[in-house]
């Protein structure tokens, strides 16, 4: 090649062609050189590639094609309307199709409300938001309905199914690069039947997020599972997560309820986890366990009773006439009183349990007033304006209106309430997010400390309480204090050897109810500390470690190992270093998560790793338990065939709501993985 090509003169050379050796002359040739045209033109030749490939200049093919550019925005315009619309619709949890979804008829002309066969219509909320869309103005959703062919409307149930599916992996993807950033996870599973009989496993990842500084529990996928034995679960889960892209070699932990094929210890879950992953230490779900305490605590037989009269009232005033005497007698006894009505004992919902209890000791007196009422006990005033109460609902009042006026009933009503009073408050924080074992251990810890009091001081905090039981129960009517009736081979009959009332149910109920409740906190609960014996030494309470401390620390050290990539001994001068450090700066942290947020990862990598460990070690499976109030949100009756991929895309685009998912980040998701009639591509 001896020229620069077509039309030009000048000849190529040295430094083109032949190999340059005059360096004696080399400041004049390069200036010579940089003068000629076709130095110039390689120049802005070199300039356009690197901008294209930089992504500064739309590419070579839509700069020669400004009509194709310009087809492919208003293509796009068109299209971002039903996006932004199925994500409303996902965002809010609402239905997308109706009974009529198809054609364009009803679509290519506006909203009239005189059309009688328009308003029968039940098109679903999506084509009724893009109604909406079209009648306030939206001229690109309107121009292309009226425009579009049949089979590139981008309205149809197949297409809402791939916007939502793109949604999923969008927000999937998000979450496990946080996951695998964090480089520590604990895994969180339970399952549970939706409205079709099928099993759905929910799975949920914990982790410190380093960006935002807080724990996550973030909800993954729902996962269909057919076997439910231990060994099916494990590697359904193991496959679950290894198709998101997290990385398993992470976890550390995980967490289930006490169901045998999630914990037993030969074929469970958890079991044949550890088999792969050692380090995946499994925690009972502590307010699970905190549950288990209340329901083995409740089997003594006065207690039982008592919260099964309980139940029976809540379900007798679960009806409308009969609530609405409740309430009027709420309204005239406690006119401040911001609640309506009394609480189920909701087998699930761990906190509701104490709630309804606590809430049915304030609201007694206007329950009793209320089944006088019903069981026609009331003045003759009352008669006409009640004359729809049957004979057998005044049957019904009159006995559980019997139960309650028993001295029995209200001695375990109020013991009862003392202890749940007390236990409120850690069933509420074992459910935060935000929180870390160690903290939820410490507060189950002062709950079984006061209860402990409660014991040793038993005599005196019951003789407390029965002066208040008294008070009530002359309030209510009761007037027989006198000692349960004793028989010497009755084997059923709790025959505890008392001079008094007062001192037969201190015996009979007060001091075995605190009995179980210790036993079973300290069984379930409190056990929890010795996956914990190690890490207490990483929250420094003195300026220099104990020997104990350090033990501690190499023993961590050791059993994590393949996660810290320091010797022994530079890991050993940093635990004493990071002490020294929070002496002199005052730090004194209060938990894990204070000294994690405090911690100067670049300083202290080892302690940073440790802590972060402990903060990710699971506390509940409450994120899980969540999730099905989402599942059962989305497949309803109506909806009980939507498929596991919609489903999981309408589920993560409702529980994430802080999740940003861009319609024009859809778009591309839908462009890039799959042809399109109409040209939605642009190479930017």
């Amino acid at each position: 090649m001896n020229s620069n090509g077509k039309g030009s003169h000048e000849a190529t050379g040295r430094l083109v062609l032949d190999k340059y050796d005059h360096w004696k002359n080399a400041k004049e040739d390069f200036k010579k050189h940089e003068k000629t045209d076709y130095h110039k033109f390689n120049q802005l030749q070199e300039k356009n590639v690197l901008s294209i490939k930089e992504k500064k200049t739309i590419s070579i093919d839509l700069q020669l094609n400004e009509a194709k550019k310009k087809e492919v925005l208003e293509n796009r315009k068109k299209i971002l309307p039903i996006i932004k619309t199925v994500l409303l619709c996902g965002r809010q949890g609402l239905a997308l199709r109706g009974h009529f979804d198809h054609g364009l008829k009803s679509l290519q002309t506006k909203v009239d409300n005189s059309n009688k066969d328009d308003k029968t219509l039940n098109e679903g909320n999506f084509r009724a938001l893009l109604k909406f869309r079209i009648d306030a103005g939206d001229c690109d959703l309107e121009n292309h309905l009226n425009t579009a062919s049949k089979n590139a409307t981008y309205i149809s149930p197949r297409v809402q199914n791939e916007i939502i599916s793109s949604c999923n992996n969008i927000i999937l993807k998000k979450l496990v690069d946080q996951i695998n950033n964090a480089e520590c996870f604990a895994l969180l599973a339970d399952e549970t039947m939706d409205v079709s009989t099928k099993e759905q496993l929910s799975i949920c990842i914990r982790y410190f997020d380093d960006g935002e500084k807080k724990i996550r529990e973030d909800f993954l996928q729902f996962v269909q599972v057919n076997d439910v034995s231990g060994k099916g679960l494990a590697d359904t889960i193991l496959e679950s997560i290894s198709s998101f892209g997290i990385n398993p070699k992470f976890m550390i932990g995980q967490g289930y309820d006490g169901a045998a094929a999630m914990s037993g210890q030969f074929k469970g879950v958890q079991t044949r986890i550890r088999e792969i992953y050692p380090l995946a230490y499994y925690i009972h779900c502590s307010a699970h366990c905190l549950n288990l305490v209340i329901s083995d605590s409740c089997n003594i037989p006065e207690i039982r009773n008592t919260i099964g009269t309980m139940q029976s009232i809540c379900n007798f005033f679960g009806y409308p006439k009969r609530l609405e005497v409740l309430q009027r007698c709420i309204k005239d006894l406690f006119p401040s009183s911001k609640a309506s009505r009394l609480k189920q004992m909701c087998p699930t919902r761990w906190v509701q349990r104490h709630d309804a209890v606590i809430l049915y000791e304030e609201m007694q007196l206007a329950v009793v007033s209320a089944l006088e009422i019903l069981s026609n006990n009331s003045s003759t005033g009352f008669i006409e304006e009640y004359s729809w109460i049957s004979s057998n609902i005044s049957s019904q009042a009159d006995q559980l209106l019997c139960a309650i006026e028993k001295l029995q009933f209200q001695v375990s009503l109020y013991v009862l309430t003392k202890v749940l009073s007390i236990s409120v408050g850690l069933s509420r924080s074992l459910q935060l997010e935000n929180s870390d074992l160690k903290t939820a251990l410490d507060a189950a810890s002062c709950v079984e400390n006061l209860i402990e009091q409660l014991r040793i001081n038993s005599e005196n905090e019951f003789m407390k309480l029965f002066e208040t039981v008294k008070k009530t129960c002359e309030q209510i009517g009761i007037s027989d204090f006198s000692l349960p009736r004793k028989i010497n081979r009755q084997k059923t009959r709790n025959n505890v050897p008392a001079e008094n009332v007062e001192q037969h149910f201190l015996r009979s109920i007060f001091i075995p109810f605190l009995d179980t409740f210790l036993l079973q906190l300290r069984e379930r609960l409190t056990s929890h500390n010795t996956i914990l014996k190690n890490f207490s030494c990483l929250i420094p309470k003195t300026k220099n470690p104990s020997k104990e401390q350090e033990k501690s620390f190499i023993d961590l050290h050791e059993t994590y190992s393949s996660f810290i990539n320091k010797s022994k001994l530079m890991t050993a001068e940093e635990f004493k270093l990071w002490y020294t450090f929070v002496e002199q700066n005052e730090m004194n942290p209060k938990s894990p998560i204070d000294a994690l947020i405090t911690c100067d990862k670049i300083l202290f990598p080892t302690i940073y790793l440790l802590l972060k460990i402990l903060v990710t070690l699971p506390i509940t499976t409450s994120s899980a338990e969540r999730s099905f109030s989402t599942l059962r949100r989305l497949k309803t009756y109506l909806r009980n065939t939507i498929s596991e991929s919609r489903l999981n895309g309408l589920a993560l685009l409702n529980i994430h709501t802080d999740i940003s998912v861009l319609p024009e980040e859809v778009l591309n998701h839908l462009v890039k993985y799959s042809n399109r009639r109409l040209n939605l591509r642009l190479n930017l």
